[in-house]
C-alpha cells in the first residue's frame, strides 16, 4: 500500500510539472499570436499612398493618383495606380487609362480631361546583342520623393 501511495504521489507531482508547462506554452503561443497581428505587409505601399493626408517627412499632401509601377508585355500592357493592378483601356475609378508607356501613364476622366501620371524615377534600359558585348556604362538614375501629376485638358 505505502508504494502505491508513493507511486500516486510521483505521478500527481509529474502531472502538475505536465500542466505547468503546457500553461507556459499556451501563454508563450498567445503572445506570439497577439505580435504577429501588429506586423504589416512590407511589400504593400505606405498608406500615405492610399490616403490625402499629410506625411510628417516632406509635409507634403499627396492628393489624386500615384503611378508606381508599368507593365508591358507582349501580349499586354498595365500600370499599378495606388496599390491597384489597371489593364490599358480599362477603369480605374471613374477615369479610363487611354495610353502607357515605360514612364507615364494617361487617365481619361468622364468629363473627357486627362490627367498624365508621371513615374518619380527615370530607368534607362539598354538592349545589347548577345554576339556583342561592350563594356558596361553607368547610366543616370534620377530619384524623387514625391509623385509627379501632369493634367492637361
Amino acid at each position: 500500500m505505502k508504494l502505491f501511495i508513493k507511486l500516486f504521489q510521483a505521478a500527481q507531482h509529474q502531472l502538475k510539472l505536465l500542466m505547468i508547462i503546457l500553461c507556459g506554452m499556451a501563454i508563450t503561443l498567445v503572445m506570439q499570436t497577439t505580435q504577429a497581428e501588429a506586423l504589416r505587409d512590407p511589400t504593400q505601399p505606405p498608406a500615405s499612398v492610399y490616403s490625402d493626408t499629410v506625411t510628417n517627412d516632406d509635409q507634403e499632401i499627396i492628393a489624386g493618383p500615384v503611378l508606381q509601377s508599368v507593365m508591358i508585355g507582349s501580349q499586354y500592357r498595365s500600370a499599378i495606380i495606388n496599390g491597384q493592378k489597371v489593364m490599358l483601356g480599362k477603369k480605374y475609378g471613374q477615369a479610363t487609362l487611354i495610353r502607357l508607356n515605360e514612364h507615364k501613364a494617361v487617365l481619361r476622366n468622364q468629363d473627357m480631361t486627362t490627367q498624365t501620371l508621371l513615374m518619380d524615377y527615370v530607368i534607362e534600359k539598354k538592349i545589347v546583342s548577345p554576339t556583342a558585348s561592350p563594356p558596361a556604362t553607368k547610366r543616370k538614375v534620377t530619384h524623387s520623393s514625391k509623385p509627379i501629376v501632369v493634367s492637361e485638358k
